[in-house]
């Protein structure tokens, strides 16, 4: 906004004429020609003597720190109706949307073609319609209950949280916090219920019990998720349409196998109230705090020995956490916020405790291998903790001398939570000098546990991927753990993670034996 202030105002400066015709000129009145606005604004006169249409939405320097939906211009009464039913935070936020459309191009739900508007605009739009009926059914019924608040899901749960629409935003609405509000309210009200398949996957991460993970990991990862991938496969891949959220409506896709065996299978004896530290064999000095998070922990673990690996080649001494840790998105996105606040502080301690014990080191980095940890870890200000960076270990590596070479095309997918910040295919080119490295557009569908809680969101956006996959060949890779079961779900693609990747350059044959012998041999810190 600075930016395009400057230009216009040179344009101004140099006799040059700024117009207002492109969208709808609300960021560009202050810029427009003097006498243009005073006819413009005689002809509004005629046209809205009272002015009741926006008021000075096209005449008002200042609009946007104006409210442009009636009943969010509180009274008494509605101000009221709204504290009583926990809305007035959630109207605050939206309440000075311009209806400008900027966030339909980032959205990762804005799918035309398979009938999903539901883009930050719109939404905005159905829920200032939601308050506008809940007040007059409120005053007109003397209830308490408001029922208008049950079609809230379906904008709550169209959203992957990727805060990509806050950026090209005029006025800075962080659609991730709406909905995440949302689906709080919802579920504080008991109007949205999580489903069974979702439940378990939280008790699951939230569960630091051995026996649990193993149990779990063996039941409903490898076998149903075997039974899941027979199923699918039968059914021949039909999206679900009819009852979107019933247990077969899960059979969209087949889901990905996980790893064999969870990444703590590796670690030599240790209870909970201990860490790890993992040396190379000619240590160089450095030392990094590695968090690798339920994907790369329990479920996709080839993605954590790849990451100790390439630190380890690095020349970097490795601390671990202790195991079955969840950084606490996955609750907080699930409006479990008790449980995802309970995580974040379990976090803080644990990390505080675990720098104390090794103060008398200094740590290089802070770093993770996916994109919500990221998000998680920034909240609970783990860089300070550690007094480091907090950075993808991809990154990490490869500025500290790693070079190893891609030599086939590839292709890369950019999560929505990107701990790369958009800088994956710069990476991923510096790897393979020469070799063209592609882009792939659009969310992969899984987004956490969206494919859970809601298949028939996921199939949409599915077919959206498939259709961008099918344009190029040769694998995918990509950067967050989540992302491989969704691109996973596409027949015939290959994903790997960039971690993996890095490492299969470097020693396709012999790093996964590598890792395994240095794991073994950790040296547990008691906290």
């Amino acid at each position: 906004a600075d930016v395009a202030d400057m230009v216009m105002e040179k344009t101004v400066a140099l006799e040059g004429v700024v117009s207002g015709e492109h969208g709808i000129g609300f960021t560009k009145i202050k810029h427009l020609d003097a006498d243009i606005m005073a006819d413009f604004r005689a002809y509004l006169k005629t046209a809205d003597p009272e002015d009741r249409i926006n008021p000075r939405k096209l005449t008002d320097a200042a609009v946007a720190d104006q409210v442009f939906t009636p009943s969010f211009n509180l009274m008494e009464i509605e101000a009221r109706i709204l504290r009583y039913g926990h809305l007035e935070t959630l109207a605050e936020k939206i309440s000075q949307c311009v209806r400008c459309g900027r966030c339909k191009t980032p959205c990762c739900v804005f799918y035309p073609a398979e009938n999903l508007f539901f883009h930050p605009r719109n939404k905005n739009l159905a829920l200032t319609g939601i308050i506008e009926a809940l007040l007059y059914d409120a005053q007109r019924s003397h209830a308490v209950a408001l029922p208008p608040l049950k079609w809230l899901g379906e904008i709550a749960d169209h959203c992957t949280l990727c805060h990509k629409c806050q950026a090209p935003c005029p006025v800075n609405i962080d659609t991730a916090e709406v909905s995440i509000l949302e689906r709080e309210l919802l579920a504080e009200r008991r109007f949205k219920q999580t489903p069974l398949p979702t439940r378990v996957v939280l008790g699951y991460l939230a569960s630091r019990s051995q026996a649990m993970n193993g149990l779990v990991r063996r039941a409903v990862f490898q076998w149903g998720g075997a039974v899941q991938r027979t199923a699918a496969r039968i059914v021949g891949g039909r999206r679900p349409l009819r009852r979107p959220r019933s247990l077969a409506a899960s059979l969209y896709a087949p889901v990905p196998a996980i790893a064999a065996k969870p990444l703590a299978a590796g670690y030599p004896p240790h209870d909970r109230h201990h860490a790890l530290l993992v040396s190379p064999e000619k240590p160089e000095g450095a030392t990094v705090f590695y968090y690798p998070g339920c994907g790369s922990e329990r479920l996709h673990a080839d993605i954590a020995r790849a990451s100790i690996f390439l630190l380890l080649q690095a020349g970097a001494s490795v601390v671990l956490p202790p195991r079955y840790l969840c950084c606490g998105f996955p609750a907080r996105a699930n409006a479990k916020a008790d449980l995802g606040r309970r995580q974040a502080l379990r976090n803080t301690i644990i990390f505080s405790q675990i720098r104390s014990m090794l103060g008398h080191l200094d740590f290089d980095g802070c770093l993770i291998t996916c994109g919500t940890c990221r998000e998680s870890l920034a909240q609970v200000s783990a860089a300070d903790i550690f007094d480091a960076p907090l950075l993808d270990v991809a990154e990490y590596v490869l500025d500290r001398g790693i070079a190893p070479r891609l030599a086939a095309p590839s292709r890369y997918h950019a999560p929505c939570h990107d701990s790369l910040d958009g800088r994956g295919v710069a990476l991923l080119a510096r790897m393979a000098p020469g070799v063209e490295v592609a882009a792939v557009p659009h969310c992969c569908s899984e987004a956490g546990t969206l494919a859970l809680s809601r298949p028939d969101i996921a199939a949409a956006m599915l077919a959206r991927k498939g259709r961008a996959l099918s344009e190029g060949a040769g694998p995918v890779i990509t950067n967050c753990p989540a992302c491989l079961n969704g691109l996973g779900r596409h027949r015939g693609i290959a994903a790997v993670h960039l971690a993996v990747a890095l490492a299969d350059a470097l020693d396709a044959g012999g790093w996964r034996q590598v890792v395994a012998g240095r794991l073994a041999c950790a040296d547990p810190i008691r906290f």
